[in-house]
């Protein structure tokens, strides 16, 4: 297949073409003349004439050629974006399907169509399709609008990623396709959407957040309709002792999304019943629903003959044979969901009698609930403890003693955070502003710690004022050390998001055209201060923490910008971003204090501007929340416990997320456990200084 080649490449190229010839082909034939004055200078003159207008006709040929490179950029996004997702969702939807020996795979569930407004499929409705066929209906049966219901545990991740895969599969397919505008589907979970934030607005947050894309390009992509949100969680923006009031503005606002964009898909996960979607006074319009349906005891049997055998069905009948019919119904009711029978296939296969799952004379239906999931629960605790390492009880108890924790955090209306996802990064706002308070402690403390001295004094031992100079000889370094403790306190309350070093901005034409100013500047600089102070090197240690500062600021960004390959990504990429910012801020600003103050005050001022800027950033909040964590009954090493229960399978990733592999297990968790003695609350709590105002915080 012939390339294409476009206006913006044929462009950019001559634009190279002009910037080489400035960088090589000037000094060489200025220097092949240097012995002729005149030959030189004309060279030279002619050199600038080519080289300029090379590089002018470049840009100008760019930027006409920025519309028809347009279409082709977002697709390169796109696709981008689907493959991320594809490696992500794959690996989640292998975990949520189970293919260990003990419980084997979820069972193929099946759905019918239903009502949107009401949330119920008609009497007696037969089966529209399966897992397998869910995008055929999607494409056939829908307009692209489609809300997705079904019981806890009735497969409703699993189908709804299970669409994903498909549809980023025709997406690729459509790749192939020259000029064809490509739409990708993003699974994106309702929870964290901050009820001031308008939709598209959260989107682009999101896209921008969790993959490898500025804000610009999320907020293009989702403003020219590139993305197909697949919105999970509805039933969970709410806690169901509170009133559903975020769920009612959240279908309101989407309601409002669909009138006004009416030919574009959106797809919707929620729980039915009573307590969940039916209870929402609000409900979806022009939207077509589906029912995830139970599985029948035959189907139910046939599952737990193919995974456990004939005779542990025999033995289940032949229980139930004792009883009425409707001891029968009540136990094929109770498993009639794949993660109920997955965990009743662990709990068969661990050894246990199976006939203690059944249920007993005289026992109703909430009796025989409870008492089935403190058998199937427990079993499957134990059996995954013991499966990854725990020796003795000692070690099981203290397991459950931290996962227990977790989910109390995890359902706590008191934290700032309302996701029930374990985000590291996010993972301090379960505290509220105590954390950014401690931290602002912990940072005022490592800025005056390299001095070695008391509160009460400054760090200008040794240093004389400038004679005749007056004040003035103490308002650089006071200044300075004011400066110094103000970065300190107010590094936590304005950087929230985690950074990144992207340095794919400095490989483009117009990247490195920044790069080689910061150069000019860095150099011009530290020549400025080799001269004035006859040290070479003093002049290069400005020159480069000058440098080393500015294309660190340029070239980091607010949000986790990589794409969303591991819950500890951000973090990693965090703690080296503001590293080597604070190598460059300490560097730069050691040097220049030690011109005025001497080495010795200089180096400290160094140090203490390189530790109030790693300890003020993302992964410093991190290490913060970490060691509070043990006050409320957190483990020390939080992301070691988290690796720990998920190799264990009570936990999952989902992108840069972990989260409990399944709603009722973290629910079952903290209702057989005590809360935390000291939940955490929201509000400042030691340092009296509240949050940057956001009109302040959107001019900085």
């Amino acid at each position: 297949m012939a390339m294409r080649i476009t206006l913006h490449q044929v462009g950019r190229l001559l634009l190279y073409a002009g910037l080489i010839a400035l960088a090589v082909g000037l000094p060489v034939l200025g220097w092949t003349a240097r012995n002729d004055s005149d030959a030189f200078n004309k060279q030279v003159g002619w050199a600038n004439i080519w080289a300029g207008s090379l590089a002018a006709v470049g840009l100008i040929i760019m930027q006409v050629g920025a519309n028809q490179g347009n279409v082709s950029d977002l697709n390169r996004r796109v696709i981008s974006l689907a493959k991320a997702q594809r490696t992500s969702h794959s690996k989640q939807l292998a975990q949520l399907l189970g293919t260990d020996s003990l419980e084997s795979r979820y069972a193929n569930v099946e759905f019918s169509a239903a009502d949107a407004r009401t949330g119920k499929p008609p009497p007696r409705a037969r089966a529209a399709g399966n897992i397998d066929t869910i995008a055929d209906f999607y494409r056939q049966k829908t307009p692209g609008r489609m809300l997705i219901l079904g019981a806890a545990g009735a497969g409703k991740s699993v189908i709804g990623i299970t669409l994903l895969l498909k549809l980023i599969d025709e997406v690729l397919t459509l790749a192939k396709v020259e000029g064809e505008e490509l739409k990708v589907p993003v699974i994106f979970n309702l929870t964290s959407w901050p009820s001031e934030k308008k939709f598209d607005d959260w989107l682009v947050e999101e896209i921008s957040m969790r993959f490898r894309l500025s804000p610009a390009a999320a907020r293009e992509l989702v403003h020219d309709k590139r993305i197909l949100p697949i919105l999970d969680g509805l039933d969970e923006m709410d806690t169901e002792a509170e009133s559903p009031d975020r769920a009612e503005w959240a279908v309101g606002q989407l309601n409002d999304y669909i009138a006004i964009n009416w030919n574009e898909p959106i797809v919707v996960i929620s729980r039915s019943g009573s307590q969940y979607y039916s209870r929402l006074r609000a409900r979806f319009r022009n939207m077509q629903a589906i029912s995830i349906k139970p599985i029948s005891s035959r189907r139910a049997e046939k599952y737990l003959t193919e995974h456990c055998g004939s005779e542990t069905v025999d033995s289940i009948n032949a229980g139930l044979a004792k009883g009425t019919r409707k001891t029968r119904e009540m136990f094929f009711a109770a498993i009639s969901t794949p993660w109920r029978l997955a965990i009743t296939v662990g709990y068969i296969n661990s050894g246990n009698n199976p006939k203690k799952l059944l249920p007993a004379a005289n026992e109703g239906q909430a009796a025989f609930i409870a008492r089935l999931d403190s058998e199937l629960y427990e079993t499957f605790l134990t059996t995954r403890f013991r499966l990854a390492g725990c020796k003795n009880q000692r070690q099981e108890d203290r397991a459950r003693f931290h996962l227990s924790r977790i989910a109390h955090l995890l359902q706590s209306p008191k934290s700032d955070e309302q996701s029930i996802d374990i985000v590291l990064h996010d993972w301090w706002r379960r505290f509220g502003a105590r954390v950014p308070a401690w931290q602002s402690r912990a940072g005022l403390f490592a800025a005056v710690v390299p001095f070695s001295l008391p509160l009460d004094r400054l760090p200008l031992e040794g240093y004389s004022p400038a004679p005749n100079a007056g004040w003035t000889s103490w308002a650089m370094p006071l200044a300075n050390f004011l400066m110094l403790l103000t970065m300190a306190v107010a590094t936590p309350y304005q950087v929230t998001r985690p950074t990144a070093l992207n340095i794919s901005r400095f490989l483009s034409s117009a990247g490195l055209l920044r790069v080689s100013l910061l150069l000019v500047l860095s150099v011009g600089t530290g020549y400025f201060f080799l001269v004035a102070t006859s040290s070479g090197l003093l002049g290069a240690a400005i020159g480069v923490g000058l440098f080393v500062m500015l294309v660190s600021v340029i070239g980091r960004r607010t949000e986790a910008t990589k794409d969303a390959t591991g819950p500890h990504d951000p973090i990693r990429r965090d703690f080296v971003a503001s590293g080597i910012y604070g190598l460059g801020m300490g560097t730069f600003m050691g040097a220049y204090n030690a011109e005025a103050l001497g080495p010795l005050m200089g180096l400290l001022f160094g140090i203490g501007y390189f530790l109030a800027m790693t300890v003020g950033f993302a992964a410093g909040r991190y290490f913060m929340t970490t060691v509070m964590g043990p006050s409320v009954g957190l483990p020390l090493r939080l992301s070691s416990h988290l690796r720990w229960a998920k190799s264990a399978g009570i936990l999952r990733t989902s992108g840069i997320s972990y989260q409990f592999r399944h709603r009722e297990l973290m629910t079952y968790l903290s209702a057989t456990s005590d809360p935390p003695p000291r939940m955490p609350l929201p509000g400042p709590f030691g340092i009296p200084i509240q949050r940057v105002p956001k009109w302040l915080e959107r001019k900085l």
